[in-house]
């Protein structure tokens, strides 16, 4: 028999509108909030050790539901994620105040999960060699206004901080030649900034907006309060969000273990 279609997942922002629904009444808003789509909570997220924290709050809807035409996923209410992902991030035990390291971080489910958790007393950087798919990190980035949030174009298995390059989450505007031109300069400006910053060996946090993530703050290459040590280093090889598992396990074998993720989930306190 044909396969099932694979169940589509939204994550509620737990800084949106949604958030603040009574909890009995979230899955209907969040039905609403969707045109009137089913959805059921993802249960197996909150583990045996009572409910799920607000930012793995996770629904699973119709596949037929299309996520990117409805006004709460626009104005950033929404996550459209992978629910194996949050399982991922679950399993880092990323906590209020860490320092998290996201390496293979694209397209950016799990990074601003892990964004999420460690609050803006927090710090995630995320790591990915391709800088096309770090670009469109930068756009969910700026899309939900994380602003502990930076990210480095980088080998995740040679990345160091004290060396990284960084990825301006502002980045000149402009089409055709000039616009490249502006780019360009930017980013020389940026590389020279960071061979003038000798390396950190341990940094203090800079001072994040303690009532949200909701004023965006400019994290230009070069800071000299870069963490030299995470209490959180996350790697997801296979991309759960990507759809990877999906690929793997079809037809009569899609009722594998459904919460599989391909990861490495290391906590150093």
């Amino acid at each position: 028999s044909a396969p099932r279609p694979a169940l589509r997942y939204v994550r509620v922002n737990p800084r949106s509108p949604l958030a603040a629904t009574p909890d009995i009444e979230r899955g209907i808003a969040v039905s609403q909030a969707l045109g009137g789509a089913n959805v059921e909570r993802v249960q197996w997220l909150s583990g045996g050790d009572g409910p799920a924290p607000p930012w793995a709050e996770v629904y699973a809807c119709d596949p037929a539901t299309n996520l990117s035409r409805t006004q709460a996923y626009r104005q950033g209410w929404l996550y459209g994620v992978d629910a194996a992902s949050i399982f991922a991030v679950l399993c880092s035990g990323a906590r209020k105040g860490d320092r998290a390291l996201d390496l293979c971080c694209a397209p950016g489910a799990k990074l601003t999960a892990l964004a999420d958790a460690v609050g803006p007393q927090g710090e995630v950087v995320g790591v990915d060699v391709a800088e096309q798919r770090l670009a469109a990190c930068r756009t969910v980035i700026n899309k939900y206004a994380l602003a502990n949030t930076r990210l480095s174009l980088g080998d995740g298995t040679t990345w160091d901080p004290g060396t990284a390059k960084w990825l301006d989450l502002h980045p000149p505007r402009g089409r055709g030649q000039r616009g490249r031109k502006r780019r360009f300069e930017a980013a020389a400006a940026a590389a020279e900034t960071v061979r003038e910053v000798p390396r950190v060996l341990a940094g203090a946090l800079p001072a994040l907006d303690t009532e949200g993530h909701g004023e965006q703050r400019s994290l230009h290459p070069g800071h000299q309060d870069l963490p030299a040590f995470f209490d959180v280093v996350l790697v997801d090889a296979e991309c759960t969000h990507d759809g990877s598992w999906r690929r793997v396990c079809t037809g009569s074998r899609r009722r594998c273990w459904p919460t599989a993720s391909v990861c490495f989930a290391m906590v150093g306190r």
